[in-house]
């Protein structure tokens, strides 16, 4: 992101001259208090809003002005806190549908009986059964994505962001809210993530979560970022402690 600036109509700068860079295979958080503009930065980021002035670029590519869609399909993917699953389709299903490749996405194929196009169907069903295996949800495959636990909805959202095999990841608070068995699951695979060179950019708030994952902290206030290595720094900063008091 270059020197973004953007406010909602009516509204003072929300986001004011901001600049960051994420390198492939790091991950990153960006806290601040409620209402600071976390999630409208990731807004802006893949697409939802429009800056004002700036440019957003990925892998040396201008996404500036492109749509949400065009900009996952350029390699971002996003989680929200709202989690977004299709609660009355299963969890193999969900995974299925955010997957790439999928034959019946073409009008002119999904015209035709599933003989035509069954071993691309089943390439694409292996593919799955391995995510659900990866993300600690075999016992609940073929459940309703609305009728499992909300930790296990977690996994499922993170699943579903990384079927289509993006190479940067926003995610939106991936452990707020869930028990902590569910939260060392959550660290296990993002760490692997990371192993396998994807870049992470996270909201959250829990600095034991933050401490343990991150390689860089952002942080956002009066519509500036701040940039520290570690947890305890970015506690002494007097802009931090001025941010909660």
């Amino acid at each position: 992101m270059q020197n973004i600036r953007f406010s909602f109509p009516g509204k003072k700068g929300l986001i004011n001259n901001v600049s960051i860079d994420l390198e492939k295979g790091k991950i990153y958080v960006l806290m601040g208090t409620n209402g600071s503009g976390k999630t409208t930065l990731f807004n802006l980021i893949t697409g939802f809003h429009k800056p004002l002035k700036g440019k957003i670029y990925f892998k040396g590519n201008d996404i500036t002005k492109l749509p949400p869609h065009k900009i996952n399909q350029s390699g971002i993917g996003r989680t929200f806190q709202d989690l977004r699953l299709i609660t009355k389709l299963s969890v193999r299903d969900n995974i299925l549908l955010a997957m790439k490749g999928d034959p019946t996405n073409a009008w002119y194929k999904a015209l035709l009986p599933q003989s035509f196009y069954r071993n691309e169907i089943k390439v694409l069903e292996e593919k799955a059964d391995v995510i659900i295996q990866e993300y600690f949800l075999a016992d609940v495959k073929k459940s309703f994505a609305g009728e499992i636990s909300f930790g296990q909805q977690k996994l499922l959202t993170l699943a579903c962001c990384t079927a289509n095999d993006p190479q940067c990841l926003l995610l939106d608070e991936p452990v707020a809210g869930i028990q902590p068995e569910y939260q060392h699951k959550v660290v296990e695979k993002l760490k692997k993530l990371k192993q396998e060179g994807k870049t992470i950019f996270f909201i959250d708030h829990n600095t034991e979560f933050i401490e343990d994952i991150s390689d860089r902290l952002f942080f956002l206030h009066e519509g500036s970022i701040s940039i520290f290595d570690d947890v305890k720094s970015m506690r002494t900063d007097k802009h931090v402690m001025e941010a909660y008091l």
